[in-house]
């Protein structure tokens, strides 16, 4: 029997699953954990589904989450290798299809599943017969859907670029919950972290939130990164996050000569971020494509400028006076902007305050919440009895 929101005063029950919040942290797991934590504020019962190392505890715990032991290959450059992303999508199918089962045998406890993409999960969970309506979050509208699980969705919602292409596709009730930020845990504060690197306080750092995947371009930033140092030898970039590509970046700066400037920091625990970009002068985003960029909208929260290139949504982000756009792919230009911005700290404040008053305008995580709870609570009132 179905004890939850269905019943008088009794707390509505939402069940996220996720398989990479406790692997590895990007847009879509940030927004989940985030979304979560302010839904929970309004009263909803939080739980989730994560997945883990086939043989050992998941390198970032979430407290209370469930989680399911499948095979992951953290290092294996699936974009790399000819043939690779059959390899990661196995990977996931594996935590789909465990999950689906798992999900089915306890829908009923749950009034809500909030699901990150996953399609092969919601079609074998739809199959089972589970009866508690799923909510599908797209983080970008090329998703891989062999079988058919998106449209067996009781809802969609997406953010950013993935809006307009998801309704091209044919989706036209995807919702829009815009992703937001943190502005009172984001926010200009005084850092210690460049003293934990023996970085100088007067020196130029330039910070890349990002995983190590083809699409985030590492080698563009370091290529336009060794031009900037040539003039600028005390400049300084930390490289924040994990991924395939990451042996291959840290080889490509020791080819350009860059190791004793470039930082590699590796997963870095969310409550720890705020100090990192604090830290920092410029965020610079190298990106071929991004449908939103949740590292964009924290930086701008702590009142740093964003130097990026002209990659699907952030340009949006930024356009109102909040950083300096180049053109994709582009190493010189790029190398340009970051001595601009070097050089100009008058044009760095002000971008910086410009892009700061933008996130406390449009980019908070309230109103997001409560645009997905009233969500929740129509699919919960229109669902058959």
């Amino acid at each position: 029997m179905n004890t939850g929101a269905n019943q008088p005063n009794a707390p509505m029950r939402v069940l996220f699953v996720n398989r990479m919040a406790c692997l590895e942290r990007g847009g879509g797991e940030t927004f989940d954990l985030e979304i979560s934590r302010h839904l929970a504020r309004a009263g909803i019962q939080i739980s989730y589904l994560c997945g883990a190392p086939l043989f050992s505890s998941p390198p970032l715990p979430l407290q209370g989450a469930r989680v399911l032991h499948t095979p992951w290959l953290r290092r294996f450059p699936w974009d790399k290798v000819k043939g690779g992303w059959r390899v990661r999508q196995l990977e996931f199918e594996w935590f789909e299809w465990r999950a689906a089962r798992w999900v089915a045998r306890h829908a009923t406890r749950y009034d809500i599943i909030q699901v990150c993409e996953l399609p092969n999960f919601v079609y074998w969970l739809k199959k089972r017969g589970a009866p508690t309506p799923v909510v599908m979050r797209l983080t970008a509208p090329n998703y891989h859907d062999p079988r058919g699980g998106v449209p067996l969705a009781d809802a969609l919602i997406a953010s950013g670029t993935s809006i307009a292409r998801l309704r091209e596709r044919g989706h036209i009730n995807v919702q829009n919950i815009p992703n937001a930020v943190d502005a009172d845990h984001f926010k200009p504060q005084p850092s210690a972290f460049r003293e934990t690197l023996n970085i100088p306080r007067d020196a130029f750092v330039v910070l890349y939130v990002a995983r190590f995947q083809a699409f985030k371009n590492h080698a563009l930033l370091l290529n336009a990164f060794a031009a900037l140092a040539k003039d600028r030898p005390a400049s300084h970039l930390l490289l924040v996050g994990s991924g395939p590509l990451r042996t291959a970046i840290e080889k490509q700066a020791t080819d350009l000569g860059l190791t004793p400037r470039v930082h590699f920091l590796g997963e870095i625990p969310f409550q720890d971020l705020p100090a990192i970009y604090a830290a920092a002068d410029v965020h610079a985003i190298s990106s071929d494509y991004e449908s939103f960029c949740f590292a964009a909208i924290e930086a701008m929260s702590t009142g740093l400028p964003i130097l990026t290139t002209d990659c699907g949504w952030v340009p949006n982000l930024v356009a109102d006076d909040a950083g300096i756009i180049t053109p994709v792919g582009d190493p010189a230009a790029f190398a340009a902007a970051l001595k601009k911005l070097a050089d100009n700290p008058a044009l760095r404040h002000r971008l910086g305050a410009t892009g700061r008053a933008l996130v406390l305008d449009r980019h908070t995580w309230p109103a997001s919440a409560e645009k997905l709870h009233a969500l929740y609570r129509s699919l919960i009132q229109n669902r058959p009895l």
